[in-house]
This record gives structure tokens, sequence and C-alpha cells, in this order.
């Protein structure tokens, strides 16, 4: 009786041992692999992929059977690049790369990272008359203080959103003007030098300008835009791993809500995220604007926006404009609009 008692407790210990160490190899007790795999997401180092860089660092994307595994660029042209280069999950990007990936028939937008249009500005020097001239909408600026300027932009960006409505406001277009394109870091260079009228610039480079005593002249949300940040994601692998998908996107919810509380927690993440992956240092008042500069969307938020067509509408609006400046050719425009830019609300239910 003492032996059978015996062995059965050594049963006991070694199937305990052995579900632990089932456990942390991320093997549950009926045998299914489920070790966290890899998610690889291509971002951009904005607010918008704070969420990620804290559900990682809460270790909050694991409980969730996936690791994630992000990579910050400075531009969405880089992002697009590297896509271009290597089999790819999950990319967050502005309009006008997203479309240049959507193009391919590979992928599907599958949510909104952000509506960034208060962190799209345009800078004008502190002592520059279009800071004290007003239109009667209340703009600042004038016909003959724009015309013929030069302006400073980030390449193929949301600036020339921003900048294309602002002329819209003095009956102007781009070929009345000058416009230099260069990467963010060497636009403000280049400013701070002496070359060109006016500096446009998005988030978080703005704070990089308002160091620099530059004034705001107007930015996207003065002018009722909508720019927003998308996520895309590799048709056949969201095909392939629907429910992995839906919980990233899901993941994102209560840091969303952290955001919008302006927690101590949060902003104090948020400086951390900016001078690990920017070497920024934002100050409190700074992180307070980038909050207020920016809407970021829960999944119930962004299933509203694709269901009611809003997405659709700011989608035409933000790629008729990249048509109408020769980024995109008008068929392949019409080509993304009739496959309605292949938006899906399948992954935020």
């Amino acid at each position: 009786m003492k032996k059978l008692s015996l062995i059965l407790i050594c049963s006991l210990i070694i199937s305990l041992t052995t579900a632990c160490a089932e456990e942390n190899l991320g093997i549950s007790n009926n045998g299914r692999v489920s070790k966290a795999e890899p998610l690889a997401i291509h971002s951009l180092v904005q607010i918008d992929a704070w969420p990620e860089y804290q559900a990682k660092q809460d270790k909050f994307d694991e409980k969730n059977n996936f690791k994630l595994a992000p990579t910050y660029y400075s531009t969405g042209t880089d992002i697009y690049a590297q896509l271009q280069k290597a089999d790819w999950q999950i990319a967050s990007l502005g309009v006008s790369p997203a479309m240049m990936v959507l193009n391919t028939k590979k992928a599907e937008l599958i949510g909104i990272a952000s509506d960034e249009s208060a962190a799209n500005i345009i800078f004008a020097r502190p002592n520059d008359p279009i800071l004290t001239t007003t239109e009667p909408n209340g703009i600042r600026g004038a016909k003959e203080l724009v015309q013929s300027k030069t302006f400073i932009l980030t390449t193929a960006s949301t600036s020339s959103v921003l900048l294309h409505h602002y002329l819209q406001q003095f009956n102007l277009s781009e070929k009345d003007i000058s416009i230099q394109a260069m990467e963010p870091d060497e636009a403000i260079k280049a400013y701070k030098s002496g070359k060109g009228d006016y500096l446009i610039l998005w988030s978080p480079y703005i704070y990089k300008a308002f160091d620099q005593g530059w004034q705001e002249v107007v930015n996207g949300k003065d002018l009722d835009l909508h720019i927003p940040m998308l996520y895309v994601a590799n048709a056949k692998w969201a095909k392939e791993n629907p429910d992995k998908l839906k919980a990233f996107l899901k993941m994102r919810d209560s840091y969303i809500q952290q955001l919008d509380a302006t927690s101590e927690k949060s902003t104090s993440s948020l400086r951390q995220f900016f001078k690990t992956e920017l070497k920024v240092t934002l100050s409190d008042q700074q992180v307070s604007d980038l909050i207020k500069r920016h809407q970021l969307f829960t999944t119930d938020q962004q299933n509203k926006l694709v269901s009611n067509g809003d997405l659709k509408e700011w989608m035409i609006d933000n790629a008729n404009i990249y048509s109408t400046q020769g980024k995109f050719s008008k068929q392949a425009l019409d080509n993304l609009s009739k496959s309605n830019f292949y938006i899906t609300g399948d992954y935020l239910s």
C-alpha cells in the first residue's frame, strides 16, 4: 500500500512538473501549442504607436498569444520600401503610403490608428506678417503673403493634404508656390539655416519646431480636415490569422482609454516612448498638447467610422489631393475607389 501511495505521489509530482514546464513553453495541458508568436508591426514613432509599445512593456501581448515585434521608421515611405523587401503582417501608415500598399491588391485596410489633423502644422518665423494677418474666416494668412513663397515639407506626407487645403483658402494651388520636400529632421535643419518661408511638420517633429520658437500658422483641424493614420494588413496573413488580428486591434482599446483619461501612468510612458525610440524629450506641457492634437479610436469607434462610410470619405478627400498633385494616377485612384479602398471591418468586432 505504501509502495502504491509512493508511486501515485511520484506520478503527481512528475505531472505537475511537466505541466509547469509545458506552461513555460507555452503548451497547454491538452497538448495544444500556445507559445506566443512574433507579430511584426511597422510604425512611425507617433502617439498612435504607443498602445503597442506599452502593451509590450506590460506583456499584455503575450496574454493574447502573440509577442509584439515593433519596428519604427521616420517616414511612411520608409515603411513602404521595407514592405516590398519581405513578408509582413501589419503596418501603420498615412494615406499616401497606405494607398501605395493597397494598390498592390495584396493588402487590406483593417483599422484607423488615429486622426492626426491637428498635429499637422504650418509654421512661420516669429516676425512673419502672416501671423498677424487674418482672413474673414479666421484663418491666418493672405494671398499676397502666400503666393510665390517657398514651403518646406516632408516627403510624401500628410503635409501635402494640409498645404493643399490651406492654399485653397486663397484660391491658390501648388503651382502658385515653391515646394521643397525632404526628411523631417533635414527640413528642420534647412528652415533653421534660413531656407524657405514656411515649414510644415507633423507630430512629434512639431515640438522641435516649437522649441525653436517658430509659430503655428494653421493646423489641419482649423481647416476641418480629417488626416488619418491607417492600419493595413497583409491580406493573405490576415485571412489566415483573423483571431490574432482581432486580438491585436482589441488590445489597443484599454490603452486608448488611458490616453483619453490622461492618466499619470500613460503620460509618463508616452514621454519614455519618445525618448527611447526617437531621442526626443517632451515636457509635461508638450505631452498634454500631443494627446489633445490626436484622436485615437477604439475598435467600436473604428467600426462605426467604417460602417457609416466616414472612413471612405476621408480616404477619397486625401486621395484626390495626392492624385491632383500627380503623386497617384487617376486610374490607380479609380481602381482603389471601386474596391472601396480595400476597407474591411471584419477584424474590428
